[in-house]
């Protein structure tokens, strides 16, 4: 457990609201954490959506793997003229993604039993064939519906937003993110905007040296990439339970 005398840092590399709620348990512990936005998202207008690919007939489970997907894609969905079915369901990637979908009125929502991309395809690989709406960024790639297609789904790919990188770091927040104990990077997305933000120089003397955690097996192959030395997998699970294993690795490098 942190000292009062010594507070370790975590910084928090991602898009705007990320893993939201984290502050106050790792405050609690004695952690501060520096939230910088690295990515902006920048939705779709829905006119440019393929319209026969969002009727409601064709539909009947609605998927989404980010808050930002969530927003862009599923709240604006069930606002518009596409009349969804009632029997449609939702599911989302984690618990954090299940709680932005019934804050827009989603009904019902389902999510696999642990977070994360092959937790969900098994989840859902469980069910008889769907017809599966996924609102995706421009950046995730089509590797999550082809694996839901494999396991004898239909789906159909809605790219909602886009997501550009924030290369621009001010001096206090560039020192306060090299002087962190932990980084914390959300996806690959994120990853590179940092790289870019830092500068390749600057980039390559800290990722031989920073811990760095990442939320699944995509990110780690990113990071790995990026030449990053020290990489850790933390699922998103619950608040309480990311933010144990946060407090894990901390303990593991001796922050």
């Amino acid at each position: 457990m942190p000292t009062r005398a010594h507070r370790p840092t975590i910084a928090l590399l991602s898009a705007p609201d990320t893993l939201e709620g984290i502050e106050g348990p790792l405050a609690r512990s004695g952690v501060r954490v520096l939230r910088l936005s690295m990515l902006t998202i920048r939705p779709i207008p829905p006119g440019r959506w393929p319209a026969r690919s969002v009727k409601a007939r064709a539909i009947d489970t609605v998927l989404a793997t980010s808050r930002a997907g969530v927003e862009a894609g599923v709240a604006v969905w069930l606002r518009g003229p596409f009349e969804p079915r009632p029997r449609a369901e939702f599911w989302g990637i984690g618990p954090g993604t299940a709680a932005a979908l019934r804050r827009v009125g989603a009904r019902p929502v389902h999510r696999p039993t642990a977070a994360g991309t092959p937790s969900l395809v098994v989840a859902l690989r469980r069910r008889p064939a769907r017809r599966i709406l996924y609102f995706r960024s421009d950046r995730a790639g089509p590797e999550l519906a082809r694996r839901l297609r494999r396991a004898g789904h239909r789906v159909t790919e809605i790219i909602a937003y886009r997501v550009t990188p924030s290369v621009t770091l001010d001096a206090p927040a560039r020192r306060r993110l090299e002087a962190s104990s932990l980084w914390v990077g959300t996806s690959p997305s994120a990853l590179g905007a940092v790289r870019q933000a830092l500068g390749r120089r600057r980039f390559d003397q800290l990722r031989g040296t920073v811990c760095l955690v990442v939320l699944g097996e995509g990110s780690r192959r990113a990071a790995a990439d990026l030449g990053f030395r020290q990489i850790r997998i933390v699922r998103p699970g619950t608040t309480q339970r990311f933010t144990r294993d946060l407090l894990r690795v901390l303990d593991d490098v001796g922050a």
